[in-house]
């Protein structure tokens, strides 16, 4: 009789754990998660061909390199006092690198799921979003040029004020990419496609005339 009890019990403990195996599965590994991100802008020659530009890289190029890691609160931030300039009429390749908080690389996860990312950037004071341009120059695995800000080129239009730069990589919804083109880098109502934000990264910025300053 004992015998019996015992098989009972331990084929209800097998079924029952089998019946939690199934209704909890592992959770899934959010692989776009961002330990330190860091912003690289290094100067290049803009060269015009029809509608379209060529950007091309030359020895000496001034590089500025801007690397964020977490505050307590879990924002990243750049060093503190950090403070910016770039040269008016000139070109920059904008470039992101993050990692994970393992410490790996990251970044060209945005870019492999480039239908759910893009980089929407923004100016404190407003106004000076004018003083720059931006163009993504994102390629997919394909080599096909796809809409995402992991890669792209900031022409400097005019000097400007110290302002508060703003970069930020939208995660959106399925299917509304579909509604977003490239000339909506600086669109002030990003917010409105709908989605969450994987990456928001501030920093003091400030457009001079001639490298009058120091960088």
């Amino acid at each position: 009789m004992n015998k019996k009890w015992i098989f009972l019990l331990t084929a209800v403990a097998t079924l029952a754990f089998q019946s939690c195996q199934k209704d909890d599965p592992v959770p899934e590994v959010d692989q776009e998660e961002v330990g330190t991100a860091t912003l690289i802008f290094t100067e290049v020659h803009r060269e015009a061909h029809d509608d379209h530009f060529h950007y091309e890289d030359f020895p000496g190029a001034h590089v500025d390199t801007i690397h964020f890691t977490p505050a307590p609160n879990g924002q990243l931030l750049p060093p503190v006092g950090a403070h910016f300039h770039l040269d008016k009429g000139k070109t920059y390749r904008v470039s992101l690198q993050t990692t994970d908080f393992a410490g790996r690389r990251s970044e060209q996860t945005f870019v492999t799921r480039d239908d759910i990312h893009q980089v929407f950037f923004t100016a404190n004071p407003a106004s000076e979003i004018n003083t720059f341009s931006y163009v993504y120059a994102d390629r997919n695995a394909a080599g096909q040029n796809v809409n995402v800000g992991v890669t792209g080129y900031m022409t400097i239009l005019d000097t400007s004020r110290t302002f508060i730069m703003r970069y930020v990589m939208r995660h959106l919804n399925p299917g509304v990419k579909a509604n977003i083109t490239a000339a909506d880098w600086n669109n002030p109502n990003f917010l409105n496609f709908a989605g969450a934000t994987d990456l928001d990264l501030s920093f003091e910025m400030h457009f001079v005339d001639g490298g009058g300053h120091g960088h």
